[in-house]
């Protein structure tokens, strides 16, 4: 093979290795950042649903501790009742409509519904002996069960997230390993060059200038097969057609 296919052939697989590398760490990196993108939407969906079941049911708890300080205006508060007994289903049925925790979700249902069996449906039917020994375990225990459900919702982000950065390590270690790559292919390149192109003019330089200053033999060694021995050749030709012409 010849010195320009394999100066070449040496351009074109180092242009190869770095566009596949190139590729490979851009579909890695867009990879990352879709999944980024996916896990942060689901969580902050979850952390508001859980937000919105949460303050539904502060507010029915709001309008029963009212109802009982307030009896003059009871019509009102039943339909806080009401109206946070709706928020609280629609966000229940947003929850099971999304990608919401399926054991979380189980376990608010559970003690929702429980907590939707004691309270009434009128505000002025309850005292506070009913709101301290009956209803207030139950309130207590689906706002903890909601809370839980924030907290495990961000757990598990933060167990994405170290996923996500073994992810993005990675996608760098596929530019880290082709920019290695490259440089080893770099130096093998130069170290070809050197040897199989530099070095032997080089050697035909020296010996030819040897010849031409002190008449020394044009000897010179080449292990190629391609110009560079022509070029050795047709030079060894010329130097013996001079000694001739000079005898």
């Amino acid at each position: 093979m010849g010195i320009k296919p394999k100066i070449r052939l040496g351009f074109i697989t180092i242009g190869i290795l770095l566009f596949l590398s190139g590729i490979i760490s851009s579909l890695e990196l867009a990879k990352f950042n879709r999944t980024t993108h996916s896990v942060l939407a689901h969580t902050q969906g979850s952390i508001e649903i859980a937000t919105q079941m949460l303050d539904a049911v502060q507010n029915q708890n709001t309008a029963l501790l009212l109802s009982i300080t307030d009896t003059e205006q009871a019509g009102i508060y039943d339909s806080m009742i009401a109206q946070g007994r709706r928020n609280f289903s629609r966000a229940l049925r947003e929850a099971q409509s999304s990608r919401y925790d399926s054991v979380l979700l189980e376990e608010i249902r559970t003690t929702a519904r429980y907590y939707n069996s004691i309270v009434p449906q009128v505000a002025d039917s309850i005292d506070i002996e009913w709101f301290t020994e009956v209803y207030r375990t139950s309130y207590y225990k689906l706002t903890r069960a909601i809370k839980e459900s924030m907290v495990r919702i961000q757990q598990q982000t933060i167990d994405y997230t170290a996923q996500l950065e073994r992810n993005a390590y990675r996608a760098s270690m596929v530019g880290i390993i082709a920019l290695g790559a490259g440089i080893l292919l770099l130096t093998v390149f130069y170290f070809m060059l050197s040897n199989y192109f530099v070095g032997p003019v080089l050697q035909i330089t020296r010996s030819l200038r040897g010849y031409v200053d002190s008449r020394l033999p044009f000897e010179v060694s080449v292990s190629t097969q391609d110009e560079i021995n022509t070029l050795k050749e047709y030079v060894a030709s010329a130097v013996n057609l001079s000694k001739k012409a000079k005898q």
